[in-house]
């Protein structure tokens, strides 16, 4: 609820209990219906929030004894790239979980734009997996109110004031490294398909519980030359070309691990 919502509940909730200790006249009569009115406005105003809310509410599964407690966010995007009815995945290095994924990472801040705002809304860096220069301003963050959850996402909607474009991550895994030629790929074509929510979920690789979001994109190849150089990929060893039964298996045919996130990507 807003706050002129929640200043409207008080001043009808105010008014109502004014009005019992008047005597009856007419002066009763308007504060008794004026606060009336905005205590219906301010119920109307909680339904339409409800009502635009309600599949992220689901997700969220409101737990009221856990509202003050803290909540991991990860917000990122990924892509799908799909050639010859495969899908692409890049080898992750990280030590921490070894395996194939979807090219993509976390989406980043703009930290001094957002500071206010973040310490409004209780958001600090996660510090559970250490961080470096890489990872620095990355949306993988801890809310100290699990309560604040939906208002975090209101401001990664309006899309101020962070990354918006999937390129960086494209970049840096294929391009940077030689995997793709860059005077191929100086632009790409995308388009965004879908988002995939998970609810908040206690899981064993962090000690508190986490609410995971992932935008999915996919790569238009628009050139003959785009898909060769796709299709050159085929023996490196960084880069692994895999069907969706695969992907749900979570290894190949032939052994190589799949990392759990991938499936994202599959269409729903």
């Amino acid at each position: 609820m807003s706050n002129r919502g929640k200043i409207s509940f008080s001043f009808g909730i105010l008014g109502l209990v004014s009005s019992f200790f008047l005597k009856k006249s007419e002066i009763q009569d308007a504060i008794f219906n004026i606060s009336l009115g905005f205590i219906v406005a301010c119920l109307m105003e909680l339904v339409i929030f409800l009502l635009d809310n309600k599949e992220r509410w689901k997700l969220i599964k409101p737990q009221f004894w856990k509202y003050n407690l803290p909540v991991r966010v990860t917000v990122a995007y990924l892509f799908r790239i799909e050639f010859n009815g495969k899908y692409m995945l890049i080898k992750r290095h990280k030590n921490d979980f070894v395996g194939y994924q979807p090219i993509g990472g976390a989406y980043k801040y703009f930290k001094e734009e957002n500071r206010e705002i973040f310490d409004n809304l209780g958001i600090v860096p996660c510090n559970h997996v250490p961080r470096d220069e890489d990872t620095e301003n990355d949306l993988r963050i801890v809310i100290n109110k699990r309560k604040k959850l939906s208002a975090f996402f209101k401001w990664f909607e309006n899309r101020k004031n962070r990354e918006i474009d999937p390129w960086r991550e494209f970049y840096e895994e294929l391009i940077e490294p030689g995997f793709l030629p860059e005077k191929l790929f100086k632009h790409i074509k995308y388009a965004y398909v879908g988002k995939h929510e998970e609810g908040v979920l206690r899981t064993e690789d962090y000690p508190i519980e986490q609410f995971r979001y992932a935008d999915i994109f996919e790569l238009r190849l628009e050139t003959d030359a785009q898909k060769e150089a796709i299709k050159s990929l085929v023996n490196n060893d960084n880069i692994a070309f895999v069907t969706a039964e695969e992907i749900r298996k979570g290894h190949t045919n032939g052994g190589i691990r799949i990392l759990p996130h991938t499936f994202k990507i599959l269409p729903k």
